[in-house]
C-alpha cells in the first residue's frame, strides 16, 4: 500500500465549513488534523490517547492555520503553517511515547506564565507578553508587519542577536516608562506623552499611539493584570485629514527612471509597486511560491476558462484577510522575471536570501534626491512635494478611474472591500472581476510604459463592464 501524503497546501485551501465543527486528518504527522469551524476559521489540532490519565482520548489544539512562509520557531497558541503544525504534532506526539501528556505540559507552561508576570509586573514585561500572545480582534493571529509596527510605537524592536525576542529602541512608550509598574501608570501619564508627540509636531504618531495603548490596556484588562483601562476615555490627539497625494505624469517617469537606474533590489521594489499598485508590505515580503509566471488556469463563474499569469496573496497576508487574485501584465512579468535569485527562503526582494530587504526609508531618502534632480532636468523651477511608497497605490487607484475603470474593477484590483458584497455572495466573487482585472492591470502597465518611452499614452482600453 502507498504512502499517504500530507495535505498539500491547495488541499487545505480547498476545506470548506459546514453547519457544525468537523476536522480533516493531516497524514503529515501522526495524531496531526484540522479543525473547521461553522465561520470558516480553521486551527491544527492534535489527537492522542493520555499515557497519564488511563489511555483516555484527548485532543491539544496547537494553533491557527496560516499558509504564509515563517522563518519563526513554532509555538503553540501561535498561527502556524503545515511545516511548523507537523513539528508540533511530532514532538507532542514524542511526549506521548515518553509517556508524558501534552495537555498536562500546556497546562503547565501556562501557569507558568502567570507566575512569571506575577514576579515582574512592569509595564516593560506586559508589553512584551502581549506582543507576544495578543492576536487581534478575530483571533487569527496579527501578521508579522503589524507586530512589528506596534512594536515600534511601544519602543522595542527585534534583537538580531536573540531571535524571538525584543530590545528597547529608547523612543516610544517604554522610553518613557520603561520600568514602571503596570498598576502604576495612570490617564494623567499619557496626556502627557501624547501631549509630547503633538507638541513635537507628531500628531499622527501620537493618534496611533493612543491606538495601539487603547488594545494594550483593554487587553491587560481581559487577563486581569489591570482593572480599568487609563486610556479608556480618550480621544485622538491631533486632527488628521486623509491623505490624497498621488504621482503626476512627469512624477511617475522620473520614479521610473530613477528605479531603473537604482536597481535591484530597492528600484525593482518601486517599479513593481507602480505597476501593481499593491501594499509595499505585501510586495516586499514575497515569497517567489505566490508567483506563477507562466500562467495559472481558473475556470470563471461563467464556465470560462482564464489562464494568465498570476500572483495570489494568501489571506494571511492581506489586510482585510481575505484571499487576493492580481493577474499579472506582460510588463509585470518580464519585471519579475529579472529579478535575480538568491539562494536562502526564496524571497523575491531579499539582499540576504534569509530576510526581506529592509532599511527602506534611507534608501527612499537616496531616491528622492535623485527623482528631484530627474524632475529638474525637465522643469528647472519644479517644487518638490514629499510622497510616500503607499501615494504609488493611489495613483495606481486613481489611474484606474481615469482610465475608464468602473470604480468596483479599481477595488477589486486593490483588494478594497465596498461593503456591498456580503456574506456567502463573496465567496463566489472570488473569481468575478478576475478577466476585468486583467484588462485594468494590463491597461495600467500599457499606460505607463508609453509615458516612460515618450509615447502618447493609450488613455482607452475597451472594457466591457459585466451585466448584473
Amino acid at each position: 500500500m502507498g504512502k499517504t501524503r500530507a495535505l498539500s497546501n491547495q488541499a487545505i485551501e480547498q476545506l470548506k465549513p459546514r453547519a457544525v465543527r468537523w476536522e480533516m486528518p493531516d497524514p503529515g504527522a501522526r495524531g496531526l488534523g484540522i479543525a473547521v469551524h461553522p465561520k470558516g476559521n480553521m486551527s491544527w489540532v492534535f489527537r492522542f490517547r493520555s499515557p497519564e490519565d488511563k489511555g483516555k482520548p484527548k485532543k491539544l489544539t496547537l494553533g491557527t492555520v496560516s499558509l504564509a512562509p515563517s522563518k519563526a520557531e513554532p509555538q503553540l497558541g501561535h498561527p502556524l503553517n503545515p511545516t511548523q503544525a507537523r513539528a508540533l504534532a511530532a514532538a507532542a506526539m514524542l511526549d506521548v511515547q515518553r509517556g508524558i501528556d501534552p495537555t498536562f505540559v500546556r497546562r503547565q507552561e501556562k501557569a507558568e506564565a502567570k507566575r512569571e508576570a506575577v514576579r515582574d509586573n512592569t509595564i516593560d514585561a506586559a508589553v512584551i507578553e502581549f506582543l507576544k500572545r495578543y492576536k487581534g480582534r478575530k483571533r487569527q493571529g496579527l501578521r508579522e508587519s503589524t507586530r512589528l509596527l506596534t512594536a515600534h510605537y511601544f519602543g522595542l524592536k527585534p534583537d538580531p542577536e536573540k531571535p524571538g525576542e525584543w530590545k528597547k529602541s529608547g523612543k516610544g512608550v517604554l522610553g518613557k516608562w520603561s520600568g514602571r509598574p503596570l498598576a502604576s501608570i495612570t490617564k494623567h501619564d499619557a496626556i502627557v506623552l501624547l501631549d509630547g508627540l503633538v507638541d513635537a509636531g507628531r500628531g499622527v504618531t501620537a493618534n496611533r499611539t493612543l491606538t495601539t495603548l487603547k488594545t494594550f490596556f483593554d487587553w491587560c484588562v481581559d487577563r486581569d493584570m489591570r482593572e480599568s483601562s487609563p486610556v479608556a476615555s480618550l480621544d485622538a490627539f491631533a486632527h488628521e485629514t486623509e491623505r490624497e497625494r498621488k504621482l503626476t505624469a512627469a512624477e511617475l517617469v522620473a520614479a521610473w527612471k530613477v528605479a531603473d537606474r537604482e536597481g535591484y533590489p530597492f528600484g525593482r521594489l518601486v517599479q513593481s509597486l507602480i505597476l501593481l499598485g499593491q501594499r509595499r508590505d505585501e510586495l516586499r515580503e514575497l515569497p517567489r511560491t505566490e508567483l506563477d509566471l507562466n500562467g495559472t488556469s481558473i475556470v470563471l463563474d461563467d464556465g470560462s476558462r482564464w489562464n494568465e499569469p498570476l500572483w495570489t496573496i494568501p489571506k494571511e497576508r492581506t489586510k482585510n484577510g481575505r484571499e487576493h487574485l492580481v493577474p499579472l501584465s506582460p510588463q509585470a512579468v518580464a519585471l519579475l522575471k529579472s529579478l535575480p535569485t538568491i539562494k536562502g527562503k526564496g524571497w523575491l526582494f531579499t539582499t540576504t536570501g534569509e530576510t526581506p530587504i529592509s532599511g527602506l526609508s534611507k534608501a527612499k531618502k537616496r531616491f528622492d534626491e535623485a527623482m528631484r534632480a530627474e524632475l529638474r532636468k525637465a522643469d528647472p523651477e519644479y517644487k518638490w512635494e514629499k510622497w510616500t511608497l503607499h501615494d504609488l497605490r493611489r495613483t495606481f487607484y486613481s489611474g484606474l478611474q481615469a482610465l475608464g475603470f468602473s470604480i468596483e474593477i479599481a477595488e477589486a484590483c486593490v483588494n478594497h472591500s465596498s461593503g456591498s458584497i456580503r456574506g456567502v455572495a463573496r465567496v463566489y466573487a472570488r473569481h468575478k472581476y478576475l478577466r476585468e482585472k486583467t484588462q485594468a492591470f494590463t491597461a495600467w502597465a500599457r499606460y505607463v510604459d508609453d509615458l516612460v518611452n515618450g509615447r502618447t499614452a493609450s488613455n482607452v482600453f475597451p472594457f466591457q463592464r459585466e451585466q448584473a
